[in-house]
C-alpha cells in the first residue's frame, strides 16, 4: 500500500520545522510521483528538490531489510 505526500505549504511556500533526532521513529521508503514519463533529470541529489508529491511504501523500511539479512 502506497501514501501520497506532498510538501506541507503556507502562502505558496514550503512550511516546515527542524525536529530533534530522538523524535524521529523510523525512516521510510520514499518515491517521487511521476506521471506516465519519469522525469530522467531527477537524480538522488535533486528528487526532494524536484517532485511535488512523493509516493511512501509503508512495507519497505531499512528494518526489515537487515532483519532478514542472510
Amino acid at each position: 500500500m502506497y501514501m501520497l505526500v506532498s510538501y506541507s505549504t503556507r502562502y505558496h511556500r514550503r512550511n516546515a520545522a527542524v525536529i530533534s533526532v530522538d523524535r524521529i521513529i523510523r525512516g521510510c521508503h520514499s518515491m517521487g510521483k511521476s506521471g506516465l514519463h519519469i522525469n530522467h533529470e531527477w537524480t538522488m541529489d535533486n528528487i526532494l528538490d524536484e517532485a511535488s508529491h512523493f509516493h511512501i511504501n509503508s512495507y519497505i523500511d531499512v528494518d526489515t531489510f537487515t532483519l532478514f539479512k542472510c
